[in-house]
This record gives C-alpha cells, structure tokens and sequence, in this order.
C-alpha cells in the first residue's frame, strides 16, 4: 500500500468514525423530567420511596394501593409483605396483575433501563406509568426517592 492509498483509507475511517460518533450522539426525542446535567449532592437523601435497586423498606406497602413500596413484586419480595403482615390475602400472581392491570411497566425487555424516561414514564411516584428502578446515583434516582417532584 503507497502513501496514497493509506491517507485515503486513514481519512475514509476516521470521517465514518466522527459521524457515526454523532449520529449515536444524537439526543433522543423524549421529554426528560429533571435536569440531567446537574451534579449531584455529596449528601445522602432521605429514602421516602424504595425500590429495588435499593432494597425493600421494612413494613412498606405497595405504592399502587397507597403505601410507598415500588420494588419490583418478586417472590421474596411477597414473603417480607407477608412477613410484615401485609397484603396476606395476594400471592406473587395476583400482585402483579394489579400492575398489569393498571397499565404500569415493571421493566423493560432485556433489562433496559431506561431512568423513567420512556414512553410510560415518569416514575409512578410521579403519575406515570413506570416502575422501572431510576440510573443509581442520577438526579431522577435522587427525586424518586424522595419523593419530590422536578421543577422544570
């Protein structure tokens, strides 16, 4: 290969590089309900809300029937409620078909997190219909859990 040659194909590689660096940079087409270039606090805030990838509040209940529990229903989530003396009358079946049944998503196929920013979103905290656990350690991570709601 001449020199001729070899600029070319260093060029041809690296403008296919820049643009598909910008074409996977373009922002998405989705509304975001916080500010997702403010730094976060050092300080740790109060969890008001729990969800799984914190862990389970000892005697919470699910937030769809008015409690502050929004982890993911799973088995050993039920024996705690249960354990806790709540919801004694469901098993895992029934508790997630409530959720089914008012149209809020669990999670999303493949694991995909999406920090509520999908098309259910926001966070069921927040009237949407997502139940997804925010991005630990984002600004929407931080209002989940505590509750309050993003001011735009």
């Amino acid at each position: 290969m001449n020199r001729r040659d070899f600029f070319y194909f260093v060029t041809g590689v690296t403008v296919s590089s820049f643009l598909t660096l910008f074409s996977a940079c373009s922002p998405p087409n989705t509304k975001h309900y916080f500010n997702v270039y403010k730094a976060k606090k050092l300080n740790a805030p109060e969890i008001v809300y729990c969800f799984s990838t914190i862990g389970h509040k000892k005697g919470t209940t699910p937030f769809i029937m008015g409690g502050t529990c929004c982890c993911s229903p799973t088995q050993e989530l039920m024996d705690q409620y249960h354990e806790d003396g709540i919801l004694l009358n469901y098993d895992l079946a029934k508790l997630i078909a409530e959720y089914k049944e008012r149209g809020i998503v669990l999670e999303h196929e493949n694991g995909w997190q999406c920090n509520n920013q999908c098309a259910q979103g926001p966070h069921i905290v927040f009237d949407g219909k997502c139940m997804v656990s925010p991005t630990l350690g984002t600004q929407n991570w931080e209002n989940v859990i505590t509750g309050k709601k993003p001011i735009h």
